[in-house]
């Protein structure tokens, strides 16, 4: 045994720091048993991670292709085993520079402002810890004050700009996280931020006062970083930089919630255009004629006509579809986006002549090349899923890659170092393979640890007998009867999760004519608020989509029973699943099993998890999809969930509602 993994195991032992230090600490095996295989993957750097040792690395891949890379670890462990703990202490202890990724913002700061202190209170000398976002959540000094000297008309924007104004002069970080008196989602908080594409970098009038900088110099000289899994990747695929100038420096990267880390890195290898986008280079040029460049009429004239082009391509892509391909063949689309693109090159044409005059419009100049180099790929589609999404008076196309399992590879062999991942949630019917295909992890160490919570005691998983199919007519006034009668067994305390919003609302409809208890729905208010909100009422019932499937830890009595509609299959028709399956057939293999069903097991679970959270929980899982139980590969679904109590007998699931 290692110096590492002896301090780690008197640490989380019944005598060690956590034990005597933090209330309620109780040791357990499976946490102990995670924290020596972290320890075994940072010590196994120095020996088979380490990017400079590359005669010792090529010999081992020559002597064993198979070889199992032992500084790469792979753990799923179960709810309540106390992973975060179980990597934590390790990471503090080694003396690694270490990355610790989440999968959300709200991890991130759970992590930074109540795990990460409890712990370091309990080191005589606590290493230096940083929080690190992406560059939205910081305020910028620059675009602030440039949005408040030309206002916009609607007076609600203008009042949460003002609110935002009030509070920068006060905040130390800049972090948008600290502003309570602004909406959650609010455009105020991208107006007062800046982009990639619009930030003017040493060159800033503000620079000196930049909120991202102090944060990235902080994290520089940190010895933990906690980031989030946006914010890895977006610094992969250089959209940030910045921060990834400093990620050679780490050698032990840790990524929670790692489950999320496929979708999250095919979102940020993608490549988009937005009409935002287009619409600030418009405005850009319509602000400096009027202004600092009165002597170019052109720069008007060439505003407008990018503005009039984006119009036009948004009315044509309006209500026809999400697949560019099929959007392809209409030739009314095809030559509204050759429009865009020839007012693009006009805008090029005009700001030219005029470059060092003004340091926005310099900035469009230099961002309209890779523009145009984007929307060129839509006229000539290549092997992507090309995707477009329409909202309210605003588009965004977007080029996503099928696959990021070679670009992950390139961050190991380029990092070196040691990688671990870890989730409740990373395995189909007691497999990696399909993770470690999607991220490239060829040879990892593989460990499963099961919860330790009693599910054969703690919940029943019922699939109830003669519920439709959920593609019929019918299913949502069947599922909302079965709801019905379970929601009054337990007196609310239920959560709903559904995989549409249209399925949501038939059912929330029904219900809401039914129930004496409390419904709220999603959409009612932020996912935060709803939360809170069911947890105060005490007799509530939340409906809820996939925001709702993961992430969300309710304990106690607020909570007994957790229904969900049908089984979370992506929809063959979504463009990149689509892409992804074509892939699978031209190499003659069975997409449905290969991209659909593995995806869909995952989900469950994250949604079955939902149900127990601790040792006292108790509840029943009610799955209205008789797939499950008729179909071939239901039995993979069920290998996959926790050793569950279970049954076909509605009466049984009320009956034990009814207990509670």
């Amino acid at each position: 045994m290692s110096r590492l993994a002896k301090e780690v195991a008197l640490a989380l032992g019944p005598d060690g720091m956590l034990a005597s230090g933090i209330s309620g600490y109780r040791p357990r095996a499976v946490q102990q048993q995670l924290a020596a295989q972290i320890c075994a993957a940072i010590d196994a750097k120095s020996s088979d991670g380490n990017s400079s040792d590359t005669e010792n690395r090529q010999g081992k891949r020559a002597a064993s292709k198979n070889a199992v890379a032992t500084n790469r670890l792979l753990a799923e462990a179960g709810t309540g085993i106390g992973k975060t703990f179980a990597y934590l202490i390790p990471a503090l202890l080694s003396g690694r520079k270490t990355v610790v990724s989440t999968g959300s913002k709200n991890l991130q700061d759970q992590l930074y402002f109540k795990d990460v202190p409890a712990i370091l209170s309990l080191f005589p000398q606590p290493p230096l810890v940083a929080l690190l976002k992406g560059r939205s959540n910081y305020l910028c000094h620059y675009h602030l004050n440039r949005r408040l000297a030309d206002l916009p008309e609607d007076p609600q924007l203008v009042d949460q700009l003002m609110r935002l104004r009030a509070w920068s002069s006060g905040t130390e970080s800049g972090d948008f996280a600290e502003v309570t008196s602004v909406p959650e989602g609010s455009v105020a908080f991208s107006m007062a931020g800046s982009s990639h594409d619009n930030c003017l970098g040493k060159r800033c009038p503000e620079y000196d006062r930049c909120c991202l900088k102090a944060a990235r110099e902080k994290a520089h000289q940190a010895d933990l970083v906690v980031i989030n899994h946006h914010l890895f990747f977006a610094d992969m695929a250089l959209k940030e930089g910045g921060f990834g100038e400093i990620l050679p420096e780490f050698e032990l990267f840790l990524f929670d919630e790692a489950h999320q880390l496929p979708d999250v890195a095919l979102n940020h290898f993608a490549e988009s255009v937005s009409s935002r986008t287009l619409a600030e280079i418009s405005r850009e040029l319509e602000r400096a004629y009027f202004s600092s460049l009165r002597d170019c009429r052109q720069l008007q004239a060439a505003g407008q006509r990018l503005k009039a082009a984006y119009a036009e391509l948004y009315e044509q892509l309006l209500d026809r579809g999400s697949d560019w391909r099929q959007l392809l063949q209409n030739p009314e689309v095809v030559a509204a986006l050759e429009r865009v693109i020839e007012a693009l090159q006009f805008c090029h044409s005009v700001i030219k002549p005029q470059l060092g005059r003004d340091e926005m419009v310099d900035n469009c100049f230099e961002r309209l090349p890779l523009i145009l180099q984007r929307l060129q790929r839509f006229l000539t589609p290549s092997q992507q899923a090309l995707t477009v999404e329409c909202h309210r008076n605003h588009f965004v196309l977007r080029s996503c890659p099928l696959s990021v399992a070679e670009h992950c590879r390139d961050f190991y062999r380029r990092f070196g170092g040691s990688w671990v991942f870890t989730s409740a949630t990373l395995t189909v019917g007691g497999s990696f393979q399909h993770f470690s295909r999607q991220m490239g992890l060829d040879n990892a160490k593989e460990l499963i640890l099961d919860s330790p919570f009693d599910y054969q005691r703690q919940s029943l998983l019922c699939v109830p007998r003669d519920l439709p199919e959920p593609h019929l007519i019918n299913a949502p006034e069947q599922i909302a009867k079965v709801a019905e009668q379970l929601i009054e067994a337990a007196d609310g305390r239920t959560f709903m999760l559904f995989t549409s919003y249209r399925v949501m609302h038939q059912v929330g409809l029904i219900l809401s004519r039914r129930l004496s208890q409390p419904l709220l729905v999603q959409g009612q208010g932020s996912k935060r608020t709803m939360l809170t909100k069911f947890q105060q009422l005490g007799n509530a019932v939340l409906l809820g989509t996939s925001s709702f499937w993961e992430g969300v830890d309710v304990r106690g009595r607020a909570l007994c029973c957790v229904i969900i509609d049908k089984l979370p299959f992506a929809s063959p028709d979504d463009p990149l699943i689509k892409a992804r399956s074509d892939e699978v057939m031209r190499r003659n293999g069975d997409p449905f099993h290969e991209v659909l069903l593995p995806q869909a097991v995952i989900a469950l679970k994250q949604g079955v998890g939902r149900l127990i959270r601790g040792e006292q929980d108790q509840g029943v899982m009610v799955i209205c999809d008789p797939r499950l139980v008729h179909r071939p590969y239901g039995k993979l679904f069920l290998t996959s969930l926790p050793p569950m109590a279970r049954t076909r007998e509605l009466a049984h699931a009320i009956a034990r509602l009814r207990e509670l």
